[in-house]
């Protein structure tokens, strides 16, 4: 089989979609996520923190911890604030806390970033505006974990995240919404925001997937917002990008496989 027939045929199969049975698997939520949702909102977190380091000696892996608890807790928090018992400034303090764990966490118990000659460059933002940060900072930490090239930035508007990616080349860029409350009055803003980032990029083939919530509930939305995929879960962050990067090369059938 020739070059031709391997990059169009072969390459993609490494990467197909994982099935929504592996997926489901991935996303189980731990039962102590809403537990830990409403000790963020204490005035004093230091039970949720010994929450958090009880279910990390039980879980052992910290991007199964994240995924498992940090993120049902988020949405928790958002369905806490849908009922009236918190205010939304309770749900951005209570996510605060947990961005926190999360750093934490990451520094004394992850191993180093895999070391990859050929990284893939990936900007990790938030939609300028959100003050909700946990996605994007999920996102970029398990992306380096990885071994991808992830810049992580809080823009706080369209015209300074235009600067990013033109200033910049970026293979792919990550943007987030809150991961706890839903925000579909913010998808208009969020389809002008990925527009203007197309037309301004460095990289006039960029890829771009959304993240947050309303996401994680119906993936289907992302391309009517403009994205070329949307990311149910941080656990499939790495492989999206990988599989969506990989058949937009594969659909140029160049001769050049060294990045792989």
């Amino acid at each position: 089989m020739n070059i031709e027939n391997i990059v169009p045929t072969i390459i993609p199969r490494l990467f197909v979609k994982p099935s929504a049975a592996r997926l489901a698997a991935s996303r189980e939520t731990n039962p102590r996520a809403a537990e830990l949702a409403r000790l963020l909102l204490s005035p004093q977190p230091d039970d949720a923190l010994a929450l958090l380091d009880q279910s990390f000696a039980l879980e052992k892996s910290p991007s199964q911890l994240f995924t498992s608890l940090f993120e049902p807790a988020a949405r928790c928090l958002g369905d806490l604030w849908s009922a009236d018992h918190c205010s939304e400034f309770e749900v951005t303090i209570a996510l605060c806390h947990l961005q926190s764990a999360m750093r934490r966490i990451s520094f004394d118990r992850m191993a180093p970033p895999v070391a990859n000659a050929a990284q893939r460059a990936v900007l990790v933002v938030p939609q300028p505006g959100e003050p909700h940060l946990f996605c994007a900072a999920l996102n970029a930490e398990l992306l380096r974990q990885a071994g991808w090239a992830a810049t992580c930035e809080f823009p706080d508007s369209d015209q300074a995240l235009k600067q990013l990616v033109a200033q910049s080349w970026f293979d792919a860029i990550d943007l987030s919404l809150s991961p706890a409350l839903r925000r579909e009055h913010w998808l208009p803003r969020l389809t002008e925001t990925v527009r203007q980032a197309r037309r301004a990029s460095r990289n006039p083939a960029i890829t771009i997937i959304v993240s947050g919530r309303v996401f994680a509930e119906r993936p289907e939305i992302g391309e009517q917002v403009g994205a070329d995929a949307a990311c149910e879960s941080a656990v499939q962050i790495e492989q999206l990008i990988q599989r969506l990067l990989l058949a937009r090369y594969a659909s140029r059938r160049p001769a050049n496989l060294a990045w792989i």
